[in-house]
């Protein structure tokens, strides 16, 4: 009569709080099978709580500790009864009489057993059963039992004794793992194993009894074996499971990831890392996106092998340069607001912007070459020029709205380098930037990728879908690397838009492209930063990227079945900006806003001598022998490189012998530029550097004249460089060509010693 009244004094007095505990964090893939998890805080693997737990575990947990389970209130009064009896005739305690809920209880307390204690216990049981269905006082007391050593619970227990999950085991595992928690000190796998067994077969003696198993299915649960060793939990996704401990700690997330896709790529990407180990290139990174879903497929976000140093380093989630992964998306914001025209020609010469002077990677000039090939070919003075003309401090606003997370410093910071990799990008950041290209083309509601169901709306990035059309059709056209060359001969070859990336001092290399199903991102480098010679993205990153997208279902036709409607205008087909009448053009299809790039600038028209050789003027010729010739002409510095390139542009018609020139001047000083600072340093073997002037000629039969200061300095014929020794201080260059054209500027020299 004491113990009940004192039951229902602790029923009132004590609430229902459970100790607190650390818990594992715990990532699933898209089908609710464990990808990883990390310890708890406190040394133990224990998983928070499941929402259930399958029937098997539940019925031997249930026949094992607490056979009326279903029909008591929390307490057992005659279960109470019994071990007082037996405890008296024993005299020691040797039953405890403790349902499961009291065990929950004991276990929500962690207080040390007394009489008091167990009092307690019977109270919070009877409050706990009225609060929870027995489905969840089941549940619950399963998440927190101990299996021995550091295991805590039945998820972590069925992955650490048997590598696999609850739902999956027989039963001669879940009895093997319901006799734990009575005594896991004692009684622990791969130690103890007699009475181990003896208890286990026990149990399943008493499912068979009570007709829970059937004769064969007792008589095979008996001979299984009892586990041996803990298995390691899996870790198929260490990379992302630490990013999310760090946005979701203590959960169990249930991720997008595709076990085929992740488990592929990871299998790859460590291949490519064997091969990459041998340059000094410790680190590598994949991810792979469903395009029409937003959602994560694969994440990769370093190599496993713990011999790499930096090996733990999220590398998808790390800022990087991204040297001209950028470019695609410069050039679809260009087309959309009409400042180009897919072939426009762009500048392709020695550039200098202030102190900032843009190099090609291959070291050479074209002169002039259309957006969509300077695209193809990643040439660096082509699309810093067309940054300017589109404006970095827009570029920056294009980059912030398609949801690059980085810049946190201001557009000058970066300035006309950005667009050569000046700007830190996250892997995860510059696939999200694409991935919503790709929704603006199809026309769908704009989301941010996601490694979980849970997608995010995004902000419209507002490019027209001809514009990304055009894009996504100019990188189909990127060379691939060696052994790729003529992938389009295969049927079996993809169609895919893509681009690599290289940055300053070969740190990183990388390979972005999608093929109407997937979009895959790699990047291979040093986490540390340090480069390596050759490490460059068409040859490094790109054949890792085309052997993660083979494992794709393709369709090659997908970029033409997505080709916007778009008007229709007439291109000059030299210049590729809109067509004057004397241009030589075609119809062709354009972004919406190509009204807004302006015509032709390069076709001017030259009234020439009756054998069309020469041109003329009413100052020398007859006008009415003369007739009218339509001539593409650069600028003197872009004629001059393009020239080299193409043999047949032939620029401004020269002057009939006994005309007077027009008032254009066909010089052009490519370097240096007017005003400019030159720094001549001290080569390594002491000797003191000299400096190489250039400058072009529309007509490259002219020989130019170079003085500087007082001294004449000499004469250049077709390539117009002069290299020369000049002391410190101001000089004053002037070019002649003998016919009385002439340039001029002043320059510094600021060191020479």
């Amino acid at each position: 009569m004491l113990s009940i009244s004192i039951a229902i004094i602790t029923f009132f007095l004590y609430p229902l709080s459970e100790q607190t505990y650390s818990y594992s964090t715990v990532l699933n893939d898209r089908n609710g099978d464990l990808l990883g998890a990390s310890i708890a805080a406190d040394g133990q693997w224990r998983f928070p709580e499941p929402d259930s737990v399958p029937n098997k575990i539940s019925t031997c947990i249930r026949y094992f500790e607490d056979r009326h389970f279903y029909k008591h209130p929390g307490v057992n009064p005659l279960a109470i009864g019994r071990a007082t009896i037996q405890n008296i005739k024993a005299g020691k305690v040797v039953s405890g009489a403790s349902t499961l809920t009291m065990q929950i209880a004991r276990m929500m307390r962690g207080e040390n057993r007394t009489v008091w204690q167990k009092l307690i216990e019977i109270g919070i049981a009877i409050k706990l059963e009225l609060k929870y269905s027995k489905k969840e006082l089941v549940t619950k007391y399963l998440s927190m039992a101990p299996f021995g050593g550091n295991v805590v619970g039945i998820e972590a227990a069925s992955w650490r004794y048997f590598n696999r999950p609850p739902h999956l085991l027989s039963w001669g595992e879940a009895a093997s793992l319901a006799v734990l928690p009575n005594n896991p000190g004692a009684i622990f796998p791969g130690r103890s194993n007699l009475q181990y067994l003896n208890k286990r077969n026990r149990l399943l003696k008493i499912l068979f009894d009570h007709e829970v198993l059937d004769q064969t299915t007792y008589e095979l649960s008996v001979l299984e074996e009892l586990p041996d060793k803990p298995y390691p939990i899996p870790q198929k996704a260490p990379h992302l499971l630490t990013t999310i401990q760090e946005t979701n700690p203590e959960s169990i997330v249930q991720s997008t990831l595709d076990p085929f896709w992740q488990s592929r790529t990871t299998q790859i990407l460590e291949r490519h890392h064997v091969q990459q180990m041998g340059n000094g290139v410790e680190n590598l990174s994949a991810m792979v996106i469903d395009l029409h879903t937003a959602k994560s497929l694969a994440y990769v976000g370093n190599t496993s092998d713990q011999k790499a140093e930096g090996y733990q380093v999220d590398i998808i989630q790390k800022p990087r340069s991204p040297g001209s992964s950028l470019k695609p998306i410069l050039y679809a914001q260009a087309l959309s607001k009409g400042e180009i025209l897919p072939e426009t020609l762009l500048p392709d010469v020695p550039t200098f912007f202030g102190g900032f002077s843009p190099k090609n990677f291959s070291g050479g000039y074209e002169g002039a070459i259309p957006a969509s090939q300077a695209l193809v070919k990643s040439l660096n003075i082509p699309f810093t020029y067309l940054l300017r003309d589109h404006s970095y401090e827009q570029f920056h606003l294009d980059l912030r709205r398609m949801g690059i997370s980085t810049l946190d410093q201001a557009p000058g910071h970066y300035g006309l380098s950005m667009i050569l990799g000046g700007a830190d990008v996250k892997m995860w950041d510059l696939a999200n930037a694409y991935v919503k290209m790709y929704q603006s083309l199809i026309d769908t509601e704009i989301k941010n990728i996601s490694y979980t169901n849970s997608l995010t709306s995004a902000q419209n990035i507002d490019i027209d879908p001809g514009a990304i059309w055009h894009t996504f059709d100019a990188m189909t056209e990127l060379s691939r690397p060696n052994g790729e060359e003529e992938w389009q001969s295969f049927s079996s070859s993809q169609l895919i838009s893509w681009k690599t990336g290289t940055s300053y001092g070969f740190r990183d290399a990388w390979a972005i492209g999608l093929n109407g199903t997937v979009l895959v991102a790699v990047w291979i480098g040093n986490a540390d930063g340090e480069g390596r010679a050759g490490l460059t993205g068409i040859n490094a990153a790109a054949p890792l990227l085309l052997e993660i997208m083979r494992l794709s279902d393709d369709d090659r036709n997908w970029l033409e079945k997505l080709k916007p409607n778009m008007p229709q205008m007439k291109v000059c087909s030299t210049s590729g900006m809109l067509a004057k009448q004397i241009c030589p053009s075609e119809q062709k299809a354009v972004p919406s806003n190509a009204e807004n790039s302006g015509l032709c600038t390069y076709h001017q028209e030259f009234q020439m001598d009756k054998s069309l050789e020469y041109q003329i003027n009413s100052s020398c010729y007859s006008l009415a022998e003369s007739s009218s010739q339509t001539h593409f002409v650069l600028p003197p510095s872009m004629g001059y490189y393009y020239s080299k390139i193409h043999p047949d542009y032939s620029g401004v018609p020269q002057f009939f012998p006994s005309c007077k020139a027009g008032s254009s001047n066909p010089i052009e000083i490519i370097y240096p530029n007017a005003n400019s600072k030159v720094f001549i340093p001290i080569t390594l073997d002491g000797e003191k550097s000299r400096i190489v002037l250039e400058a072009s000629h529309q007509n490259k039969e002219s020989t130019l004249f170079w003085s500087i200061g007082d001294d004449f300095y000499g004469k250049t014929n077709e390539d117009h460089q002069l290299e020369v020794f000049l002391p410190k201080g101001t000089h004053f260059l002037r070019l002649t060509d003998g016919k009385g054209n002439e340039r001029r500027l002043t320059f510094e020299v600021i060191s020479s010693s």
